[in-house]
């Protein structure tokens, strides 16, 4: 026998989603996610990506895998982005046996760390399709040594926030051509331990914190998907952070919390689900230039340190901009 659905009246669900989100661990474990679910009544119906082309970046393992698979099966044709050649080549093999026939599934080996291959994707992508219907921004990796690129940028920068925009510049017409467009930016809950400044956003080899790299760069990711979102009125803009997931990223960098809170992580796919759901819905339901957890819009600022400088944003805006020789239009 099927259990009932909980009912739970919408005053008394807002009040549980607060008092998860106040908790960081509720909110950011498996339990916020699966009391959410619960709470708020989620549709067990599978997203429905018939038709749309999507772009996905960081596609070859952990919460990047599982939203290629999942918009695989939601009928999306699909570019996968990875570094790895042997791991791309397998979650395109799944993602094709997993999309109705016709869907088509293209996987491009690029390093995202360096911005020529960036442009390489914008390049290949336009040749597949005159039309982008969703960009999905999830590349990167936590580096724990200072790490420079050949093109000069140090690597989580250089992979996190410069190539994201260089892609997103590039695609703006094909993204334009779509019906409901949107782009969707994967940061990360650390990302609320930083306060934005363009000064510093690019760390310095002297005083380098990996952790705090990655902070930085998903700090810098989320304020320019808002100026991205204003600037851009016509294509929604979405950023959003997947609570704390169980992934092969997490295991590498940070083995000690992942031995502490083992138990109450996300699963790959629990993580990727708000990724999907945005994926697949209409702009009329999810307002663009808003920072996202568990299908809601959350603040981008838990500690009050951490308050944006006015102009802070627009000015990094500038800066990557000057950086990747890119003037979006």
């Amino acid at each position: 026998m099927r259990t009932p659905r909980l009912a739970v009246p919408g005053w008394l669900a807002s009040v549980g989603d607060a008092a998860l989100e106040a908790t960081v661990i509720g909110g950011f474990s498996r339990v916020g996610y699966v009391v959410r679910r619960r709470i708020f009544n989620w549709s067990t119906a599978p997203a429905d990506l018939s038709g749309r082309f999507v772009v996905l970046t960081g596609a070859t393992s952990g919460i990047g895998r599982e939203a290629a698979l999942e918009m695989a099966a939601a009928g999306a044709d699909l570019v996968l982005v990875g570094r790895d050649e042997s791991r791309l080549a397998k979650v395109v093999a799944d993602a094709r046996k997993l999309g109705p026939v016709g869907a088509s599934v293209h996987g491009l080996r690029l390093d995202l760390s360096l911005l020529s291959e960036a442009r390489r994707l914008v390049t290949v992508v336009r040749e597949l399709t005159p039309i982008v219907d969703v960009l999905v921004h999830n590349a990167g990796a936590m580096t724990h040594d200072y790490t420079v690129t050949q093109e000069g940028f140090e690597v989580t920068f250089a992979t996190q926030v410069l190539s994201p925009f260089v892609i997103t510049s590039g695609l703006l017409g094909e993204l334009r051509a779509a019906g409901d467009p949107r782009v969707i930016v994967v940061a990360s809950g650390g990302m609320y331990a930083e306060r934005l400044d363009p000064d510093t956003v690019q760390s310095d080899p002297a005083d380098y914190d990996g952790v705090r790299s990655y902070a930085r760069a998903k700090r810098a990711q989320v304020a320019l998907s808002e100026e991205w979102a204003r600037r851009f009125p016509e294509i929604d803009f979405h950023s959003m952070h997947p609570g704390w997931a169980d992934t092969p990223g997490v295991a590498d960098a940070l083995p000690g919390f992942r031995r502490i809170t083992g138990p109450i992580l996300r699963t790959p796919a629990e993580g990727a689900d708000t990724i999907v759901w945005l994926a697949a819905s209409s702009s009329r339901d999810t307002p663009s230039g808003r920072f996202w957890l568990d299908r809601r819009v959350r603040s981008t600022v838990r500690l009050p340190w951490t308050r944006p400088v006015p102009g802070a944003a627009a000015d990094l805006w500038h800066l990557v901009g000057v950086l990747t020789g890119e003037d979006p239009r």
